[in-house]
Formats: C-alpha cells, structure tokens, sequence
C-alpha cells in the first residue's frame, strides 16, 4: 500500500510537470506587441501565434529533444539556440523582431536583377514609398530582451534566419 501512494504520487509530479512545461514571452517590433509571429521549436509540428499584445505560451507537451526556439514573422526567423528550461517553465522576456534593410525607390532601381528579387515593396495608401531589402538587416545589432546590443549573431540571407545563442541574452532581462 505505501509503495503504491508513492507510486502515484511521483506519477502525479510526472504528469504536472508534461502539463505545466511551458515557454512564454512577448513579441515586438519596434517597441509595439506584434501579433501573428509564430513561436515553435525547430523541428516541431506544434506551435503558437502571439496574441493581440504579442504575447505567447507554448505548451510543451514532453521533453524537448531540440533545444532551439524559433520565432517567426514575415519571413523572418530568429532561431535561439542553447535553450534551457529549468523546473519546466522559461519566459524568455520581451523580444524585438528587426527589421529587413529599408531602400528607396532609387536604389531599388540600381540593383542587380538577381538583387531586386531579394526585395519588397513598402507601399502606403497605395503609394510605392521604397524597397525592403530581405537579404539585409536594417541594423547590425539586435535587441533581444535587453537594452544591450547584441551583436554576435549569424545571418543567413538565403533562409531569411538569424541564429542567436540564449547565453547571450539571458542575463540581461
């Protein structure tokens, strides 16, 4: 009998801590919530869209064998790798999507061919205002969860991703 109360209690924690695991956070841009940005771990079929605020939860449903996570929006990804989930629970903070390279019309118009299919146009009202760069990023540093400047990160302009250690930015919450 008392080996099967301690049989159901550490199914119980089991059970608690699958339910209870989670990783939360908000998503910005420009210091503004960004809803629809996608939040799932690489190689993982089950993800979550940021709300209204920018704000997500994950739910992990067992243990990550993948320890990347990956935020996307408007094809752009930040994958952080080296992520550690301690007690089951991470809330990795506020974190700031970049921007890709913003061109005028002129220097949209200087581009290779090859050049000019790596871009978008930014219109307002109907109104072509200039060219967003996406094998670019506007600034050579990131803002992820910290007034700092994070400036060891890769970017790959071909996949549109940016990797990013979270040692680099877990200690500056």
């Amino acid at each position: 009998m008392r080996k099967l109360k301690y049989i159901l209690i550490i199914i119980f924690f089991a059970l608690t801590n699958i339910v209870f695991s989670q990783v939360s956070g908000t998503i910005l841009m420009d210091s503004l919530s960004l809803p629809g940005a996608e939040i799932k771990f690489k190689k993982s079929d089950k993800g979550v869209m940021a709300d209204f605020d920018g704000n997500f939860v994950l739910p992990l449903e067992s243990e990550i064998k993948n320890n990347i996570l990956v935020i996307s929006y408007a094809g752009l990804s930040i994958e952080i790798k080296n992520i550690e989930l301690k007690n089951g629970k991470l809330n990795i903070g506020e974190f700031e999507i970049p921007y890709f390279k913003d061109i005028s019309i002129t220097e949209f118009e200087q581009l290779s061919e090859s050049e000019k299919e790596n871009c978008l146009p930014t219109y307002c009202w109907g109104q072509l205002l200039g060219y967003f760069s996406t094998d670019k990023l506007e600034k050579e540093y990131l803002t992820l969860n910290c007034r700092e400047k994070i400036t060891e990160f890769e970017f790959n302009p071909t996949t549109k991703t940016i990797i990013v250690d979270w040692n680099l930015i877990k200690e500056c919450k």
